[in-house]
């Protein structure tokens, strides 16, 4: 066998293994690991791209590049003494809503909590939010995702994904 017959033994396979890595790669996708974050009140699992961050508002609060992710609980004491008189996530909920000032968007509910999406324009950025209310032993908590509108249509799918996850400890 003549050295220029070798090499192109050599360099077919090669070449085949290398455009089939590529396909399978492509076709795969390649997704971020999924990281989780907890509390101990309250636990989400996103992915490796997030950064948790102290915060003295939220109980939990963490971004990446694309998302900001926040946690807020409020207690059945700190929203009778502020006046409401919530007995249902529900009622949380459509308070939340009204608070928002979204006349006109749809409160939905998947599986054990609600949420609606309302956008908002800042220092010319249009911004989607995506805000969950679920139920703890005594309390209520208020979740919101924010991303970049122009994203929306990219991130969505994974933000549902994401509030599935999260998990209220009671």
């Amino acid at each position: 066998m003549n050295k220029l017959n070798y090499s192109r033994y050599i360099k077919r396979p090669l070449c085949l293994c290398l455009i089939f890595m590529l396909l399978i790669g492509t076709l795969t996708g390649c997704t971020p690991n999924p990281k989780s974050f907890s509390t101990t009140k309250v636990s989400i699992t996103l992915d490796e791209s997030f950064e948790k961050y102290e915060s003295d508002t939220f109980e939990l609060y963490i971004k990446s590049d694309d998302v900001g992710f926040s946690a807020r609980e409020e207690t059945s004491q700190e929203l009778e003494l502020a006046g409401y008189e919530l007995i249902s996530l529900s009622d949380y909920a459509n308070e939340i809503l009204s608070l928002n000032g979204s006349e006109g968007i749809k409160l939905s509910q998947r599986d054990d909590y609600y949420y609606f999406v309302t956008s908002q324009t800042l220092n010319g950025a249009k911004y989607s939010y995506v805000h969950c209310m679920f139920e703890g032993s005594d309390s209520f908590w208020v979740c919101q995702f924010v991303f970049k509108s122009k994203d929306y249509k990219r991130l969505i799918d994974d933000v549902y994904i994401w509030a599935d996850s999260i998990e209220i400890i009671k």
